[in-house]
């Protein structure tokens, strides 16, 4: 999750359209607005990709820890953020 939110704050080599989608389908209801979209994958090598496995869990955080200033901001947030399954924590390490 870290990598991804250096890949989404441009502070990473990688762009965020060379990995992903942004989607377009924001309403406005839920969530945050750098939400990713899934792309349909025909094959298992691309099912089990690094931009295929993080979209579920990236668009599940809430829209402070997404929107956080920095690097630091996002780990402190997103362990001190109580999440109802207890799986917060561990998406962030």
């Amino acid at each position: 999750m870290i990598e991804v939110f250096k890949i989404s704050q441009g502070k990473s080599i990688i762009g965020l359209q060379d990995l992903f989608t942004l989607d377009n389908n924001n309403k406005g209801a839920r969530g945050h607005m750098l939400k990713l979209s899934k792309m349909r994958c025909t094959r298992d090598c691309r099912k089990y990709f690094f931009s295929s496995r993080v979209v579920n869990r990236w668009n599940m955080l809430d829209h402070q820890i997404v929107g956080a200033t920095g690097l630091n901001a996002f780990k402190w947030i997103g362990c001190n953020k109580k999440d109802q399954d207890g799986l917060l924590h561990a998406l962030i390490r």
